[in-house]
C-alpha cells in the first residue's frame, strides 16, 4: 500500500473516523488516500484554520484524537492557530502536513538559509515544534509506522497535546509492505504517565480531615484523564464544595448538592467567596492560570493550605501562587486510589461548611449587573439566561472571546449532561462555526447551541456553509452590541476613550446579519427587546434545522469581573478575585466573611 494510504488507515484504526481538511495540490496523494479508505470520513472546509480548531473541538467532544490534513505552505501556516488552540488546552490532534518532493525541500537542500525551494514549499516543521509534543519530517517510507506510533504515544500520554507529521509528496506516493515496518519501542512510560504514592494519597486524606472549610477545585485535566465518573464518585463521598475553572465548567451539572461555581477574574462570585473563605484547596487536573487565580497571586485563597494534583511538573514552576505540596500524578489514578483509600476510612463531616457554602451559591451565583434600561434593551445576562433555562439536558454549547463568552461562563446552569466546548486558553476569536462543526462530527445526534458576538462572528463566517452542506442543525445566536465590547470598554477606561478597531466610528463595521442568512439559505430570527426572549428562543431551540438569531444588546454594558480600585493617592490597587465590580458593600464583604469564619 501507498504511505498515504497507511496513514489515513492508521488514524482511522486509533479510533479517529472523520479527518478535517482543505484539499490542496500538494496533498494530491493524501487527498486520494482518504477518498479510497472505505470507513474514514471527511470535512472540507473552507479554511485550514477552521479545520485545526473542527479537529480540536472534535476532539474535546469524543475525547479521542482529532485528525487535520493540511496541504504544504500557506495550508500549513494557516492552522497554526488551531494548533495553539490545541496546544494550549492540552488537546490530543494530530496534523498532517504534505509538502514538495524532498530533493525541493529546505531541510534537505543543505542550504539552511534558504526561504524557499520548492513550489509552494515552507520550512513547517521549526515553526510549529513550540507547539506541539512531537513533530518531524518524514523522510523514509520505511520509517512511518514508527513516527505515527511515537506520534501516537506522545500525544495520548502524561498532559495530552497536538503532534505534526511533514509528508514530502515522494514518500507519500511510495509503495510499501506494512507487515514489515518496524513499530515504536515504548521506553519508561512511568515518565510520561505519573502515578501518585499512597503515602501522598494518605497525606490528602489526613489534610482534609484536619480542615474545616476544605474545597476541591476540579480542573479539566479530569476530563483528559476520562476520569469524570469516577469524580462524580468522589466528590459524593466527599461531600465538600467544588468550584471549577474555565475548562472544568461542565463537570457537574449546577444543581448538584457540592457543585459551588466556576472561579476567576471573570468567574461567578459565589465560588470567589468560596475560594477565598476556604482553608483547604485540593485542586486536581487545573493548571491553575492566572485567569483563575488572579494577578494578585499572594492573595488567592491567603489562608488557605494548598495542595495540587497535576501531570504537568513544569506548569507549576511558575512564579505565581505558593503551592504547599504539589504531587505529580495522573487525575484518573490519583482519584481512584483516593476512592478505594475512602471507601475503609472515615471523613470527618464538612456538611456544615457545605450548607453556608450552598446559602452563598443561592445569594450569589444569579448576581447579574444591570444595565441602564433604555427602550426595553436586552441585558446580555438576561439573554444567556434565557437560552440556559429553555435548554434540554444534554444539549453542547459553544462559546468564544470577548464580553459574550465571559457572560456565558457566568451565566449558563448546566443541566445533567451538557456540556460546553470553548476555546479556553486562548480565547479565539472565530471558534464557534468551526466548533460546532467538530462537535457534529464526534456525536452527530448532538443538540448543538451557539452563542458569539457580531465580530467573533465574522472570523469564520465561511464555515457557514459547511454547516449548510452537511445540514447541521446548530442554533447559532449572535449577540449584536455594534462591534467589541470588551475592546471598547478597555479603551474607554484605561486610554480616556480614544477608540480605535471596536465599531464602526472606530473603523469597523458589520454586515447586515439577516441578508448573511439568507445568502446561506438558514432561517433567521431576530430579538430586538427583552419581552420577545421567552417568546422566540423556545421557538429556535425546537426547530429542526439550523438557525441564525441575532439578539441586539447595548453599545455599553458592565460585567461582573476583578477590577482594580482606585485609591485617595491616585495609585491603582489590584483586588482579590472575590472583591467583584460591581462591588458589594464593604459592610456585607465583612458579613460575608463573619458567616463563612
Amino acid at each position: 500500500m501507498r504511505v498515504a494510504d497507511y496513514i489515513i488507515d492508521f488514524i482511522y484504526k486509533k479510533g479517529t473516523n472523520t479527518i478535517f481538511t482543505l484539499a490542496g495540490g500538494g496533498a494530491m496523494f493524501l487527498n486520494d488516500a482518504v477518498v479510497c479508505h472505505k470507513k474514514m470520513k471527511y470535512i472540507c472546509n473552507h479554511h485550514e484554520q477552521a479545520s485545526a480548531m473542527a479537529a480540536e473541538a472534535y476532539a474535546k467532544t469524543k475525547n479521542q484524537i482529532g485528525a487535520v490534513m493540511v496541504t504544504s505552505g500557506p495550508g500549513s501556516t494557516n492552522a497554526i492557530t488551531g494548533l495553539m488552540e490545541a496546544w494550549q488546552n492540552s488537546i490530543p490532534v494530530v496534523f498532517i502536513s504534505s509538502q514538495t518532493k524532498k530533493s525541493q525541500m529546505i531541510p534537505f537542500s543543505g542550504v539552511s538559509s534558504l526561504r524557499q525551494f520548492g513550489i509552494q514549499e515552507v520550512d513547517i516543521i521549526p515553526i510549529v515544534k513550540p507547539l506541539t509534543k512531537y513533530a518531524i519530517y518524514v523522510e523514509k517510507p520505511e520509517d512511518i509506522r514508527w513516527y505515527l506510533e511515537k506520534a501516537y504515544f506522545l500525544a495520548l500520554s502524561g498532559r495530552p497535546g497536538p503532534v505534526w507529521l511533514d509528508i514530502p509528496s515522494d514518500v507519500a506516493s511510495q509503495t510499501i509492505d506494512p507487515k514489515k515496518l518496524l513499530g515504536f519501542v515504548k521506553k519508561n512510560i512511568q515518565d510520561y504517565n505519573p502515578k501518585a504514592s499512597e503515602e501522598q494519597i494518605n497525606l490528602v486524606i489526613n489534610q482534609i480531615n484536619q480542615s474545616r472549610k476544605p474545597l476541591i477545585i476540579g480542573g479539566g485535566g479530569i476530563k483528559l484523564a476520562k476520569a469524570v465518573k469516577e469524580f462524580i464518585e468522589l466528590v459524593d463521598i466527599l461531600k465538600i464544595p467544588i468550584v471549577v475553572p474555565e475548562m472544568g465548567i461542565d463537570l457537574l451539572e449546577f444543581e448538584h448538592p457540592c457543585y459551588i461555581g466556576h472561579g476567576g477574574t471573570k468567574g461567578d462570585r459565589a465560588a470567589n467567596i468560596v475560594i477565598q473563605n476556604s482553608d483547604l484547596i485540593l485542586s486536581i487536573g487545573s493548571r491553575l492560570a492566572v485567569p483563575f487565580t488572579g494577578h494578585e497571586y499572594d492573595k488567592f485563597a491567603p489562608k488557605a493550605t494548598k495542595i495540587v494534583i497535576d501531570v504537568d511538573r513544569e506548569e507549576h514552576s511558575k512564579k505565581t501562587i505558593k503551592i504547599d505540596k504539589l504531587i505529580i500524578s495522573d487525575a484518573k489514578y490519583f482519584i481512584e486510589k483516593l476512592i478505594n483509600k475512602l471507601k475503609s476510612q472515615k471523613i470527618n463531616s464538612k456538611n456544615s461548611w457545605l450548607k453556608k457554602c450552598q446559602n452563598i451559591k443561592n445569594k450569589y451565583a444569579l448576581f447579574l449587573p444591570n444595565i441602564e434600561n433604555k427602550n426595553n434593551e436586552i441585558n446580555m445576562y438576561h439573554a444567556v439566561d434565557a437560552i440556559s433555562k429553555f435548554s434540554k439536558p444534554g444539549d453542547f454549547f459553544i462559546t468564544d472571546a470577548g464580553i459574550t463568552a465571559y457572560v456565558c461562563a457566568q451565566t449558563l446552569k448546566f443541566k445533567r449532561n451538557q456540556r460546553m466546548i470553548i476555546p479556553g486558553a486562548t480565547l479565539t476569536m472565530g471558534y464557534n462555526l468551526p466548533a460546532i462543526i467538530g462537535i457534529w462530527c464526534a456525536k452527530k445526534n448532538a443538540s448543538i447551541i451557539c452563542i458569539t458576538g457580531d465580530g467573533s462572528f465574522q472570523m469564520n463566517i465561511h464555515e457557514l456553509q459547511t454547516i449548510v452542506h452537511h445540514k447541521i442543525p446548530a442554533k447559532i445566536f449572535i449577540i449584536n452590541n455594534l462591534g467589541y465590547l470588551a475592546i471598547r470598554t478597555t479603551q474607554k477606561n484605561f486610554f480616556q476613550g480614544r477608540f480605535i478597531g471596536e465599531g464602526i466610528k472606530s473603523g469597523v463595521s458589520f454586515p447586515d446579519t439577516k441578508k448573511i442568512s439568507e445568502a446561506y439559505g438558514i432561517k433567521f430570527f431576530q430579538i430586538k427587546n427583552e419581552g420577545q426572549l421567552t417568546k422566540v428562543i423556545p421557538k429556535i431551540l425546537n426547530h429542526n434545522g439550523t438557525v441564525i438569531c441575532e439578539i441586539f444588546c447595548p453599545e455599553w454594558q458592565d460585567i461582573l469581573t476583578v477590577s482594580s480600585k482606585k485609591m485617595p493617592d491616585g495609585k491603582m490597587m489590584s483586588l482579590p478575585i472575590d472583591d467583584m465590580f460591581p462591588f458589594l458593600p464593604e459592610k456585607e464583604m465583612v458579613e460575608i466573611k463573619d458567616y463563612l469564619s
